[in-house]
């Protein structure tokens, strides 16, 4: 069999904007870690006739064929239908997938419908994989040197059988492959072009190399690669962008910078609490979406009125009167005030315009002033950042969080 391998994923909620369909990006990287390569991603309405043609397109590329969605028991979960359709079979009900909903059902005290039941049909001659998170199993169907793989769509479901089932069979009929050598960096505080001039200056990437970049707010991910005998060009590489890139690299695993964050927390028996005025608790949410985050993360503050900043973290009135609540004056009075009110080891505060109201010449939207204060000293970082109201509440509590690690990494100084 070919190591490509293509996604068709079926939905019109997906073609209309009102669902996020991340099914590739979960796909291409079980299948990365494989040796294996995500050709395309195709999209098609629930459309009987537009699905069997995405399939039979696909099947004409590649050996194996992953389709996502249309399972449910409504009137437009029609995949089913589209296969058998192509392949000139029925579609029958699978006794054991049946029990199992029915078995769902009674431990939510409800007994399944007919419509419900019809979540455990499959195509005739396909092998039903079980879905431990849901109702509707997923499919495989084997033809001649061709695999189609049929997983239901919602993204907890999607992954579950991919992970129990479609993952381990592809492990187990695909001859082992030799990876490629690589590295990833994940960065903080450069842009892609300040990136790309500092690699360039250098003469960087050597001819053999292969590097990608992906960006997000306050993000860029650099991912290096090499034919599976080049690994020591790819280690000479890493060791060459750490020189460049320095202390602005956070993290070289898949982590997020709550991760990394935590990690150091705890490697250094500090507490970390916050204030937030402009992110509105995104920074408070995002350090505690990591598990045993209570080990380390005492409490926070959503302090968007004056009232707020002067009642509970003892930011000073005159203060406010003088320099305005978007300033670099009462970022770091709110830093300070929420570390002693939650006596924690550090307190980190944003306040700023995110607009898209409320910016002036002086202080446009937009502006962001990241405080950090500990038992002895404070830092304040004044910050334009450009886009809409979510981009910038994203780009704020990922620099704050990167200005508390440099603090932990021995970057700041008292």
């Amino acid at each position: 069999m070919t190591r490509a391998v293509e996604l068709v994923s079926t939905g019109s909620e997906l073609l209309s904007g009102r669902t996020l369909n991340r099914h590739a990006q979960v796909l291409g990287d079980h299948l990365h870690e494989l040796g294996l390569k995500l050709l395309r991603d195709t999209t098609v309405p629930d459309d009987i006739d537009l699905i069997q043609e995405a399939i039979e397109s696909a099947l004409r590329r590649v050996d194996i064929v992953l389709v996502s969605g249309g399972l449910g028991p409504t009137s437009d979960d029609v995949t089913r239908e589209a296969i058998a359709k192509m392949l000139g079979r029925t579609i029958v009900m699978d006794e054991p997938s049946v029990e199992a909903l029915r078995q769902r059902f009674r431990r939510m005290g409800r007994a399944v419908t007919e419509q419900g039941e019809r979540q455990a049909r499959v195509v005739e001659g396909a092998a039903a994989l079980s879905n431990s998170v849901g109702a509707a199993p997923g499919e495989c169907i084997e033809l001649d040197k061709k695999i189609i793989f049929v997983l239901p769509g919602p993204p907890r479901e999607f992954l579950a059988v991919l992970e129990e089932h479609v993952i381990p069979w592809l492990k187990k009929n695909l001859d082992p492959i030799a990876k490629p050598a690589e590295r990833m960096f994940l960065v903080c505080g450069l842009g892609e072009s300040d990136i790309v001039l500092r690699f360039e200056t250098a003469g960087f990437p050597p001819d053999g190399l292969d590097v990608a970049y992906s960006a997000a707010p306050g993000r860029v991910e650099i991912r290096i690669a090499a034919p599976p005998e080049k690994g020591k060009l790819v280690e000479d590489s890493g060791s060459e962008i750490r020189r460049l890139l320095g202390d602005n690299i956070f993290s070289e695993q898949p982590l997020e910078m709550e991760e990394v964050i935590g990690r150091l927390l705890v490697q250094q028996k500090a507490t970390l609490a916050t204030a937030e005025s402009c992110t509105g608790g995104l920074i408070g949410h995002r350090v505690t979406t990591v598990s045993g985050s209570s080990n380390y993360y005492l409490g926070g503050v959503i302090a968007y009125s004056n009232d707020v900043k002067i009642r509970e973290l003892g930011v000073s009135g005159e203060t406010l009167k003088q320099f305005g609540a978007v300033s670099e004056a009462v970022a770091r009075e709110m830093a300070v005030g929420v570390r002693q009110r939650c006596e924690s080891d550090f307190g980190l505060a944003v306040t700023g315009i995110a607009g898209p109201t409320g910016g002036t010449p002086e202080k446009p939207v937009g502006l962001v002033f990241i405080a950090l204060a500990d038992r002895h000293t404070s830092w304040v970082k004044r910050i334009q950042f450009p886009g809409t109201r979510p981009w910038i509440k994203e780009w704020a509590s990922q620099m704050a969080l990167d200005l508390l690690r440099r603090r932990l990494i021995g970057v700041l100084k008292d």
